[in-house]
């Protein structure tokens, strides 16, 4: 349980950490005292308690003086301790401010989810509830509070946007309010780090703290916070509050990813060295390698690197270091294995550029790991890249690890609330919707293949349309999103479609995605920050309707996608639809499970529909354990790598 402590404020103690050293040090000194304070404000008497104090004040005539009101219960925090009457009197001045600036109110969903989040607790809040509005609640009684505080979200495009939403709100209690996008120059981030509340990226903030460490990597700790008072230190300064928006796609979803600084180096691999890498993946037969795993990643059976290479007529020079050879061979057969063109990347201007698959989005700044980039970049018929050094290394996991207090957000949390519990120390709370939710799950439907099930979609969605519905058609891809696309062009339907290719469309299409008869193609929406909004037409027909054509990777994909139906009181509904040919198919089930699927699909489609679906949740439950695992080792061998630099006087 969290400590209803606030940390440190910068203002006042220069010189302190600038980050917790060590999780698990400051989880050993909880004792039973602050777990029990920590529990109590989080009760539901306390809650009423605090909700009762908001709900009055809001008939009394506010403060003349917003700011002086606000900084004066600023200086009580500066105390460092959360007591409830605290926590409701700067409740009571945000709620004001809010007011004052958009005219309207914090309900009592987002005042809840905001007293969970000030304690630091992950909460799960349905999309559609305000997440951007409800995170200013714990965010200013922080920064009030004098701490340095961070809020992270998935993309610059949202940083800015949320920024830039909430600056009257936080101005309106003298605060500060500063946002990162990668395009930034260092003067500029320094700055908007140095703000009381500072909006960014979670891969932005975490290379601005790499390239930080990698200037100053011996310097002691004293010179360190020296440096840091003086102005000359790092850009990413204090890592006192962090809240993170869409938490279980920062933290779990791309745990396993790690954030690499790297700089060019002299000795790059040789095209020939790669071409006879790919052609030898692409000739040899499965004898070479091993079974793959869980999650489909095959091995080289260190045995047979040395006929394998044998195979080559003229081999290039690298293939003389059989660690060399044993890499790259291993990049090649995971390029051809787990990377798909307009599924993983795309091809922009002659460069690869990755696609996130949580958000569907583009990361151009993102580059694979060494020779793996390289490998693709040459089946793709383009100019490889320079081969880069590792200067800094260092997962999401760690990196939100060395905060103070954390918390988060997301509509999609309780599957994972074991895995955030057990990580970061922090447990889950579940807030309900501010109005009762009224969707339903209209279709399950399988077939043969991917394109009976595109006609299907077509079909449906025109019969949904010509009735007044808006539609939305959820795919996982950008060659999926087209493939449909193509179908709907054919029935001369217009729509819209939104992928990695087409974001200059996002906010046009969004705009008029609640519209009566309008049919939208998107890729996968975690971390969109989209609000569909209905018209009067479209509620009275049924509300927003969601098709699911893929089998995502996990239950939560699925909830991302169909949560945009039904939000805020509304009617909506959703079908999922799958195709047994869909690639991820032998992976997720199992060549076997699926062949056996096939075959009883030939002759009783109903039995093998409800058999599918039944083994796809029960493999997806096995392949998330799996996975969580997999993050598990990651983080416990970064763990014992910073203990080992620690104890060589490294930082």
């Amino acid at each position: 349980m969290p400590s209803l402590d606030l940390p440190a404020p910068r203002s006042a103690f220069l010189l302190r950490p600038t980050e917790r050293q060590s999780g698990r040090d400051s989880e050993q000194t909880w004792d039973l005292h602050r777990r029990l304070r920590a529990t109590m404000l989080c009760n539901r008497l306390a809650q009423a308690r605090i909700l009762k104090i908001v709900r009055a004040a809001r008939d009394l005539a506010p403060p003349e003086d917003l700011v002086s009101a606000a900084q004066g219960v600023g200086r009580k925090l500066r105390a460092g301790k959360l007591s409830t009457a605290l926590v409701a009197e700067a409740f009571v001045y945000i709620d004001a401010a809010l007011h004052q600036t958009r005219g309207f109110r914090f309900h009592d969903v987002q005042l809840r989810a905001g007293l969970y989040l000030s304690v630091g607790h992950f909460v799960e809040m349905a999309t559609g509830e305000g997440k951007t509005l409800t995170g200013t609640l714990p965010a200013a009684l922080h920064a009030l509070s004098g701490c340095a505080t961070h809020v992270v979200t998935v993309n610059d495009y949202l940083a800015e946007r949320d920024a830039e939403e909430v600056t009257p709100l936080l101005n309106a209690l003298g605060l500060s309010v500063g946002h990162v996008v990668h395009e930034m120059e260092v003067a500029e981030k320094r700055s908007a780090y140095l703000a009381d509340i500072t909006y960014c990226a979670n891969k932005e903030l975490v290379f601005d703290y790499l390239k930080d460490r990698a200037k100053l990597p011996e310097i002691s700790a004293l010179a360190y916070r020296i440096k840091m008072a003086e102005g000359e230190g790092p850009v990413v300064s204090d890592l006192d509050f962090v809240l993170i928006d869409e938490a279980d796609s920062v933290l779990i979803d791309e745990a396993n990813i790690p954030l690499i600084l790297t700089e060019p180096r002299p000795d790059g691999l040789s095209v020939p060295f790669l071409e006879q890498a790919m052609w030898l993946i692409e000739t040899v037969g499965d004898e070479y390698w091993e079974a793959p795993d869980a999650l489909g990643y095959r091995q080289l059976r260190p045995d047979r690197i040395g006929s394998l290479v044998a195979h080559l007529p003229d081999p290039a020079a690298e293939w003389s270091s059989f660690a060399m050879a044993e890499e790259v061979l291993t990049q090649a057969r995971t390029a051809q294995d787990m990377f798909q063109k307009d599924v993983h990347y795309i091809v922009e201007e002659d460069k690869i550029v990755l696609v996130d698959q949580q958000t569907g989005r583009p990361t151009a700044d993102r580059t694979l790991p060494w020779g793996l980039q390289q490998l693709i970049e040459l089946r793709e018929e383009l100019e490889p890249s320079a081969t880069r050094a590792t200067i800094g290394k260092l997962s999401f996991q760690s990196y939100f690890k060395k905060y103070h207090k954390i918390a988060g957000m997301s509509g999609t949390l309780r599957e994972v609330r074991r895995e955030l519990a057990r990580t970061y120390n922090v447990p889950l709370a579940v807030v309900g919707t501010h109005l009762p939710t009224c969707r339903f799950q209209d279709k399950a439907e399988l077939f043969a293949t991917s394109q009976d099930k595109i006609n299907w979609a077509a079909e449906r969605a025109l019969a949904l349309t010509n009735a007044g519905r808006a539609v939305l058609i959820g795919v996982s891809s950008v060659a999926l999103s087209e493939d449909v696309s193509a179908a709907l062009k054919a029935r001369r339907l217009p729509h819209g479609v939104l992928n990695a290719r087409r974001l200059e469309e996002e906010a046009k299409l969004v705009a008029a995605a609640g519209q009566s008869g309008r049919l939208n193609v998107v890729t996968n929406m975690a971390g969109r920050g989209t609000d569909i909004k209905l018209s009067d037409q479209v509620r009275a027909a049924g509300g927003l309707h969601v098709i699911i054509l893929d089998a995502l990777e996990t239950d939560r994909l699925d909830r991302q996608l169909y949560g945009r139906a039904g939000r805020q009181g509304d009617a909506g509904s959703y079908d999922i639809a799958h195709s047994l040919d869909e690639p991820a198919l032998k992976r997720v089930l199992g060549r076997k499970r699926l062949g056996f699927v096939q075959t009883l699909f030939r002759g009783q489609k109903e039995l093998a529909a409800r058999l599918y679906f039944f083994v796809l949740n029960r493999r997806r439950n096995h392949l998330e354990g799996v996975r969580r695992k997999r993050r598990l080792k990651l983080l416990t061998s970064e763990e014992k790598r910073s203990d080992l630099l620690v104890f060589t006087r490294r930082t």
